[in-house]
């Protein structure tokens, strides 16, 4: 099995280092194999530093962070749109107040990299922490949220949908590189935001394999992290990602994320829209334990 799975992974790479554009790379991979979801469904004091130290290795350097006891409980916050229209879409002022809160309270945000050393290690950079994701790469997580990223100094974390890249309403390929060149990570989605736990484990394997395989090669990166698909997931789930390459992988389970969950069904705090700031202070902090 193993060495089919690599043979496999050899044949997928070969299709995706061909010459042309995203669009080309994506017609021969992620053919569909469940009915997709309607999209019209799911459109939508200082900061610390936010720099990462490195060792002599290029490892995060983890020598100065502070060292808890007890598990620590990471809020991980899910957004979607940063627009407005439905319960997934996030106003830009309420999104900019809460970046805002977030910064005035010295929260810290993390890297995919530091949220799995937060997680494995049970040490913080800071005493506030705080993981900041999108679900399904709209466009104006770049028109918008990046701007508003930036100017907080902040880093997040956005889970692309593979088939959507430069189609209506969500990120092109240039924008995804400009974005990951200045702190936004761009990690996987699947290749067709399709249910996983209606799917066969043969299914599962090729939506997720296939996705990191596209973004491993789009942005010259690992691609550690997986969001499943409007929080469908199933037992064969948990063991494929981890076998697919992924470190870790998000729900839409609520509350605070934990090691205890496994790193492969890490819990969100939903960020829905008509949050007052006191509201979005106390998700944050009953999320947080440490």
């Amino acid at each position: 099995m193993k060495k089919y799975r690599v043979l496999w992974m050899a044949a997928l790479l070969g299709i995706l280092i061909l010459p042309g554009c995203t669009q080309g790379i994506l017609e021969g991979i992620g053919t569909k194999t469940a009915a997709p979801i309607a999209e019209d469904d799911i459109e939508v004091a200082e900061a610390a530093e936010n720099g990462i130290g490195r060792d002599s290795e290029g490892h995060i350097d983890t020598g100065e962070w502070i060292k808890f006891e007890s598990p620590v409980q990471l809020p991980i916050l899910m957004y979607h749109s940063i627009s407005e229209g439905n319960g997934l879409r996030v106003p830009r002022e309420e999104f900019r107040s809460q970046m805002a809160w977030l910064r005035e309270n010295g929260y810290y945000t993390l890297s995919p990299e530091e949220a799995f050393l937060v997680l494995t290690e049970n040490r913080m950079p800071s005493e506030k922490c705080v993981w900041l994701t999108f679900d399904d790469g709209y466009t104006d997580n770049y028109t918008e949220a990046f701007l508003i990223l930036k100017e907080n100094d902040m880093k997040a974390t956005v889970f692309m949908i593979g088939k959507s890249i430069d189609k209506g309403h969500h990120l092109t390929e240039n924008q995804m590189l400009e974005m990951s060149k200045d702190g936004i990570s761009i990690e996987s989605h699947t290749i067709n935001h399709l249910e996983l736990n209606r799917m066969t484990a043969e299914q599962q394997e090729a939506e997720m394999v296939q996705s990191k395989v596209l973004f491993d090669r789009i942005l010259d990166q690992d691609t550690t992290v997986l969001s499943y698909p409007v929080g469908r997931y199933n037992e064969e789930s948990l063991r494929l990602s981890e076998e697919a390459g992924y470190k870790m992988a998000v729900t839409t389970e609520p509350g605070g994320a934990s090691r205890d969950q496994g790193m492969h069904a890490l819990h969100r705090v939903r960020i829905s829209p008509g949050l007052s700031v006191d509201g979005f202070a106390s998700l944050i902090e009953n999320a947080s334990k440490h």
